[in-house]
């Protein structure tokens, strides 16, 4: 049930146009059992050594991340538990550290992943390589573009450093009505009142959903 079948003597108008946008990239050499096996023999990796090299590979974009936190200026959180809304913890930082645009804070994070695993076959007394859900640290990189609004980079520290880029289009379309000087209110993910719809409209574009 959409909310003007409910509130439709009270709706004035409405808009539509792009939500949450992902853009996602991966090593796709070491995301599967084929690529890894190719990756290993042209280098001379053996089964035996893959977790002290991985792990090492893991060191050492962590240490990368940390240096460019510092480099940036911003800080950096480890999340010990779960449950926690990263974007609020962000936005909470930003408006205490008084960050209008740019970067924001890194936050780190164990969550689950899909990566390859060593797995012993004691029935064959040898090792095997298989793809399967693990845990590793998450990490976090939040900012607040003066275009496109707040969003961030999620990167996975284990192989095969898969990263995200996540962006809003309601952040987008913020920073828009901004700039157009259109009168606006906006609640989290919401816009409760448009000064002008069909101008808010016109710059989300006539074809896309929310």
């Amino acid at each position: 049930m959409k909310l003007a079948d409910v509130f439709g003597d009270r709706v004035l108008g409405s808009v539509s146009g792009l939500d949450r946008v992902r853009f996602r990239g991966t090593m796709r050499w070491l995301s599967s059992v084929h690529g890894l096996r190719s990756f290993m023999a042209s280098t001379g990796l053996l089964l035996k050594d893959f977790g002290g090299w991985a792990e090492g590979k893991t060191r050492q974009l962590r240490a990368s991340c940390a240096e460019q936190a510092e480099e940036l200026g911003i800080g950096t959180v480890y999340l010990r538990k779960g449950g926690i809304d990263k974007a609020s913890l962000a936005q909470e930082i930003a408006l205490r550290e008084g960050r209008a645009d740019g970067p924001t804070c890194m936050l780190s994070a164990v969550e689950p992943c899909f990566s390859a695993i060593v797995r012993s076959n004691h029935a064959e007394r040898k090792l095997e390589l298989d793809m399967g859900r693990r845990q590793c640290v998450w990490i976090y990189q939040y900012f607040d573009d003066p275009e496109v609004g707040s969003g961030h980079v999620r990167l996975q520290t284990w192989l095969p450093f898969t990263a995200q880029i996540c962006l809003n289009g309601r952040h987008w379309l913020e920073k828009q009505l901004v700039r157009k000087g259109i009168g606006h209110l906006k609640d989290g993910n919401c816009f409760p009142w448009l000064e002008n719809g069909g101008g808010a409209q016109a710059l989300l574009g006539d074809h896309h959903e929310i």
